[in-house]
């Protein structure tokens, strides 16, 4: 019998909420640039003797612009979602025991709790978010986005401590930066 593990499963929920998030926004993005095209088209035809031809000029091209970066960030933003839903496998991503951490998503990776350098969460917040990284001798050695797992990091640092005996916490600084 093999002795109780704390086991991080890998979910498609929150980042398949993202693509759908994305996907709204794209959505909105179109409707309201056609919305703009109208009432641009409406005031370049009603205005015609008010404004002069530099003034629409102006108006057309700094609307044509923002629109195609807006629409660019929105597409971009469809496909880094799209592309991690995609990466996401079934199964579970780590386990913690008495032993140490032992992942299985993206690669297989042990790590003993006397080895582990550090438990944390590194990277960025945007996107798929940060990563939960473990460290071995000053070296990340596995991570996997904290949006994939179904544990939260309460519950990860939780486990880590009575596993490690109190030797190991996550550290969640990387949640409170901003980018």
């Amino acid at each position: 019998m093999q002795p109780q593990r704390f086991a991080a499963g890998l979910t498609p929920l929150p980042t398949a909420a993202r693509v759908t998030r994305q996907r709204g926004a794209l959505r909105w993005r179109i409707v309201s640039s056609l919305i703009s095209a109208a009432l641009l088209a409406a005031l370049a035809w009603f205005g015609r003797d008010t404004f002069s031809t530099g003034w629409l000029i102006f108006l057309v091209v700094a609307f044509a612009v923002t629109t195609v970066f807006w629409m660019g960030v929105s597409i971009i933003g469809l496909h880094n979602a799209k592309k991690d839903l995609a990466r996401i496998q079934e199964g579970v991503a780590f386990y913690l025991d008495q032993r140490g951490i032992e992942f299985h998503y993206p690669e297989r990776v042990d790590v003993d709790w006397a080895d582990v350098g550090a438990l944390r969460l590194v990277g960025r917040s945007l996107g798929a978010g940060p990563d939960l990284a473990v460290e071995r001798h000053g070296e990340i050695v596995a991570r996997v986005p904290l949006s994939f797992l179904d544990a939260t990091p309460q519950y990860i640092d939780s486990a880590a401590q009575a596993y490690s005996l109190g030797r190991v916490r996550l550290d969640t600084e990387a949640l409170d930066s901003v980018f």
